[in-house]
């Protein structure tokens, strides 16, 4: 009897392993909440596509782009802070996860893979979390930035309604799964 494990490769290219990344992290994001999880999948993916896009020398995505409000404050946290804290049990025992930029890191990387792609879309996964997150933080956006896919898109896309629903009814609605509450 032969004990040894062989071991069953996957080959994944750094976009493809980007892309699974952003995924999970989206399905964390819809049914868990679990923003540790979400935040560390969300910047190993930015990473892979920051250096992708300097490789074929091509832009990710503007942080702020036209149908986005620039942030009134500040500026961006330093994602390195936290990749340095999450990567390496050095220095500080403790790191605050900020659930908002969390949000906007993990949007701004699904906008950075659909720029990358060369048909210059993501999965319907992605999709139904810009959707939902646009939904969420209407405040990020342009004014009416919305209300164009109510008179376009369909009567049934209402804003309002979608406001109402969990994450979990928002992904079975857009998505048709059968996703029970997380525990």
């Amino acid at each position: 009897m032969d004990r040894c494990i062989k071991p069953r490769l996957v080959r994944v290219t750094k976009l493809e392993a980007a892309r699974r990344q952003i995924e999970s992290a989206i399905w964390l994001w819809f049914v868990g909440d679990d923003y540790v999880s979400v935040y560390a999948l969300t910047t190993a993916a930015r990473r892979f596509l920051l250096e992708l896009a300097a490789l074929s020398e091509t832009e990710t995505w503007p942080y702020a782009p036209a149908y986005m409000e620039t942030p009134a404050e500040g500026r961006r946290p330093e994602a390195d802070d936290a990749v340095t804290f999450f990567k390496y049990a050095k220095k500080d025992d403790t790191y605050e996860v900020s659930e908002q930029w969390t949000e906007l890191c993990l949007f701004d990387a699904v906008m950075a893979y659909s720029n990358l792609t060369p048909d210059r879309c993501g999965s319907a996964l992605m999709s139904t979390f810009v959707l939902r997150f646009g939904v969420e933080r209407q405040d990020l956006f342009i004014p009416d930035a919305f209300s164009l896919l109510e008179r376009k898109v369909s009567s049934a896309f209402n804003v309002e309604r979608l406001e109402r629903l969990s994450k979990i009814e928002f992904l079975q609605e857009f998505l048709g799964l059968l996703v029970g509450p997380v525990a």
